[in-house]
C-alpha cells in the first residue's frame, strides 16, 4: 500500500501550569530529514524526540515546531541587551563579508524571541515534559500517517489507471510491430533494387543482408523489457512495503526502453503511441516523487 510523504498533524499538551504546542509537516524527500524548531530551553529534548520521529516515519521532510502556547505568570520578562547586542554586531559582520542587501533594524531583531528571557518563573523540568509531550506527539504521527496513507491510496488508483493506459498504448505498438518490419523490408528491397539496376546481384544473399537491416529496426526486445516493467510497478503497487525509490527507477528504466522503441521504429504511428506514454510517465513519475 502507497503512503503519501505529504502530512500535517498539531497538538497541545498542558505541563506545569504551561501550554505546549506542537505542530508537525510533512513533505517528499528522498530521505528522512527531520528538523526541530524548540525554545531554547527545551533543546535538550532535540535528539530523543528525532529519534522517536525516526522510529514512526520513513521518508520524507518532517518539520517539528514546539513552542510555549501560554505560561505561567509568576516571572517578569526582560530583553537580554547583551545577547541583542552581540547578535546585531554577528549580523552586521555576516551582512559585509556576503554584502547581502537590507537593513539590520529592530524589526529584525524582535522576530528573534531567545533574546527575550522570564526572570523568577520555575525552570521547566525537560524529562517531565517530555513524558507529557510523548502522547501527544505519538497522536499527531498516527493521525499523520492516516491521512498520508489516505492520500497514498488516490495516488495509487491514479498510477494504476495510468498503467492500464500505458499498457493499451503498448499493446497497439505490438500490435502494429510486425507490420512496421514487413514495411521496412520491403522498402529496402525497393530501394536495393533502384541503386542495383542493372547490376547482377546473389538474390538470396541480398535477402540476408535486408533482413540484417531490418532487424535493426526490431523492437521486439524493447517491448518484452517494457512488459516486465509495467509488471514489476504493479507488483510493488501492491505491495505493504516502501516502494517509492523502486516505482522510480522503474519509471526511469521504462522512459528509456520508450524512447528507444521510439528510435528504432521510425514509424509514425508507433511514435503517436510513444509519445502518449512519455505523457503517462511523466505524471505518474510526478507522483511517485511524493511517495515512500
Amino acid at each position: 500500500m502507497l503512503y503519501s510523504m505529504t502530512g500535517y498533524g498539531n497538538g497541545e499538551v498542558v505541563c506545569g501550569g504551561r501550554r505546549i504546542s506542537l505542530e508537525v509537516r510533512s513533505v517528499n524527500h528522498r530521505f528522512l530529514d527531520i528538523s526541530l524548531k524548540l525554545p531554547r530551553t527545551l533543546v535538550s529534548l532535540e535528539t530523543e524526540m528525532k529519534q522517536y520521529i525516526a522510529a514512526h516515519l520513513r521518508r520524507g521532510k518532517i518539520d517539528v515546531t514546539i513552542q510555549y502556547a501560554g505560561q505561567k505568570n509568576n516571572g517578569t520578562a526582560i530583553l537580554d541587551i547583551e545577547r541583542a547586542v552581540q547578535v546585531r554586531e554577528l549580523l552586521q559582520q555576516l551582512k559585509a563579508e556576503t554584502e547581502c542587501p537590507g537593513d539590520i533594524d529592530l524589526a529584525l531583531l524582535l522576530q528573534l524571541k531567545d533574546l527575550f528571557v522570564v526572570e523568577g518563573e520555575e525552570p521547566i523540568d525537560c524529562a517531565v515534559l517530555w513524558h507529557a509531550l510523548q502522547p501527544c506527539l505519538e497522536k499527531i504521527l498516527r493521525d499523520m500517517r492516516a491521512m498520508q496513507k489516505t492520500e497514498g491510496m488516490v495516488i495509487a488508483r491514479d498510477l494504476a489507471e495510468r498503467i492500464q493506459h500505458i499498457e493499451q498504448r503498448l499493446e497497439a505498438i505490438g500490435a502494429r510491430a510486425p507490420a512496421v518490419r514487413a514495411e521496412r523490408v520491403q522498402a529496402l528491397k525497393e530501394r536495393v533494387a533502384t541503386l542495383c539496376e542493372g547490376v547482377a546481384l546473389d538474390e538470396q544473399r541480398m535477402l540476408q543482408e535486408i533482413a540484417l537491416l531490418a532487424d535493426r529496426s526490431d523492437i521486439t526486445e524493447e517491448l518484452v523489457r517494457v512488459r516486465s516493467h509495467v509488471q514489476q510497478f504493479r507488483h510493488w503497487l501492491a505491495s505493504d512495503e516502501p516502494v517509492g525509490k523502486r516505482l522510480d527507477f522503474l519509471i526511469q528504466e521504462l522512459f528509456r526502453e520508450i524512447n528507444t522503441i521510439g528510435s528504432k521504429a521510425a514509424d509514425a504511428g508507433i511514435s503517436i503511441q510513444v509519445v502518449e506514454i512519455k505523457n503517462e510517465l511523466e505524471k505518474i513519475r510526478e507522483q511517485v516523487q511524493n511517495v515512500m
